[in-house]
C-alpha cells in the first residue's frame, strides 16, 4: 500500500485564550474556535456538502462561520490527514510556535468555558479537535537558529488555517533540529529578543489603549455624533478608490447612518455594507433591526447589499436582537451582525493607527 505524501499546515489559535489552548495541546488536542454549537460539527457540514445542489443555502450563519475549519475533516485531497505536520503560532505563549504531527481523526467536543476563558460570551467553544503528538512541548522561538526567514514570514499570515507545502524543505530542516535536540526556545540575537518583547508589550498595550480610547470618545461624542468618527475611521481603513464611505445619517436618514460602497471590478452593481450606529449603554435592543430592514429596502437600488451591521457602544446584544437578526438573515439571505463596544474600539484604534 502506497504511503500518503506528508503535507504541512498552519493552524492559528485564539490569542485571547493561550493558557487554556496550550494546556489542551499539551494533552494531544489541537483545538480550533468557531465550534460552539452542535450543528457546527464539520462531519455534519460535510454531509450537507456531499448532498450537492444548493447546500450552502441550508446552512445557518454559525455553520457558515465554521466552514473555515473544514480542512480539519474534509474528505477532499486538500485537507489535513494523519501524519501531516502542523505549526501552531502563539502557543505555548505569544511570540512562540509549536510543531505537532497529526495522529488521529477529527472529532467535535466543545469546551465548557469558565468566566475568565469565555472571552466571546458564548459559554462554550473550541469544539473542533485534531488529535496530535506534540513535538515541541516548550515551543519554538521564531528567531531560533533552526527557524528559516521563510517560516517567520508565513507566520504573519492572518488566516485561521493555511497550507505550508511550499515550505517543505524549511520545515523538514526544522524537524531535523527538533529531533537532534537543538535549543529552539532561545532567540538568536538581541535584536530578535527586543522584537519579541515589543510584540508582547504591544499586544498588552492595545487592550489598555482601546479601553482609554473608549472613555475619551464617550466624553467627546454622544448619540448621533458617533456617526462622524466612525465614518472618518472607515475612510482610513477602506480608502478610495477601493471603496466609498458614505455618511447618510441625519434627520432624513432611511434607516442607515453609514454605507460602505465597494467597487465591483467584475461587472455589475457595487457591493454595499449598510451600517446603523447606536450609542447605547449596556445591551443592544431589537429596535435597530427595523431600521436596517428599512435601509435594505432603500439602498438596494444603489447596489447589492452584502451585510447589515449595527455598530454600537453597547456591551452586548439582547436575546431579542439575536433572534431578530437570525430571522432577518433568513428573510434577506445576507448576514445581519452587531459590533459591540470592545470590537468597535479595536476598529477605531486600527483606523487611528492608519491615520
Amino acid at each position: 500500500m502506497e504511503t500518503p505524501v506528508r503535507r504541512y499546515w498552519a493552524i492559528r489559535s485564539d490569542k485571547d485564550n493561550i493558557p487554556l489552548l496550550s494546556k489542551e495541546l499539551q494533552q494531544g488536542r489541537l483545538r480550533q474556535g468557531w465550534g460552539y454549537t452542535a450543528n457546527q460539527d464539520l462531519r455534519l457540514l460535510q454531509t450537507e456538502i456531499d448532498k450537492g445542489g444548493s447546500w450552502w443555502a441550508g446552512l445557518t450563519q454559525a455553520q457558515k462561520d465554521a466552514l473555515g475549519n473544514l480542512r480539519m475533516f474534509s474528505k477532499s485531497n486538500d485537507s489535513i490527514k494523519q501524519n501531516d505536520i502542523v505549526i501552531i503560532p502563539n502557543l505555548p505563549e505569544y511570540g512562540l510556535f509549536c510543531v505537532a504531527v497529526v495522529n488521529g481523526e477529527y472529532t467535535y467536543d466543545p469546551l465548557i468555558l469558565s468566566e475568565e476563558n469565555d472571552v466571546n460570551d458564548i459559554g462554550q467553544d473550541y469544539g473542533h479537535i485534531l488529535p496530535v503528538r506534540l513535538l515541541t512541548a516548550n515551543g519554538v522561538n521564531k528567531y531560533a537558529e533552526g527557524v528559516s526567514a521563510r517560516i517567520r514570514s508565513t507566520l504573519r499570515t492572518a488566516s485561521r488555517m493555511w497550507n505550508l507545502d511550499k515550505y517543505t524543505e524549511d520545515i523538514d530542516k526544522l524537524l531535523e533540529s527538533i529531533s537532534s535536540g537543538v535549543a529552539l526556545t532561545i532567540s538568536s540575537s538581541g535584536e530578535a529578543r527586543l522584537e519579541k518583547a515589543w510584540d508582547a508589550a504591544l499586544s498588552q498595550a492595545n487592550s489598555v489603549l482601546q479601553e482609554t480610547l473608549s472613555k475619551e470618545l464617550n466624553m467627546r461624542f454622544q448619540a448621533a455624533e458617533w456617526e462622524e468618527p466612525i465614518t472618518l475611521i472607515l475612510r482610513k481603513l477602506y480608502p478610495s478608490p477601493g471603496a466609498d464611505i458614505l455618511w447618510v445619517g441625519g434627520p432624513s436618514e432611511n434607516g442607515a447612518d453609514v454605507v460602505v460602497k465597494i467597487q465591483n471590478h467584475f461587472g455589475g452593481s457595487p457591493w454595499l455594507v449598510i451600517i446603523q450606529v447606536k450609542n447605547y449603554t449596556g445591551i443592544l435592543g431589537s429596535a435597530a433591526l427595523d431600521q436596517l430592514k428599512t435601509a435594505y429596502a432603500c439602498y438596494r437600488k444603489d447596489g447589492d447589499p452584502l451585510m447589515l451591521l449595527v455598530m454600537t457602544t453597547a456591551d452586548e446584544s439582547s436575546p431579542e436582537f439575536d433572534a431578530g437578526a437570525r430571522a432577518l438573515e433568513s428573510e434577506l439571505k445576507i448576514p445581519v451582525k452587531s459590533i459591540h463596544k470592545k470590537q468597535m474600539m479595536k476598529i477605531l484604534s486600527d483606523g487611528l493607527f492608519q491615520k
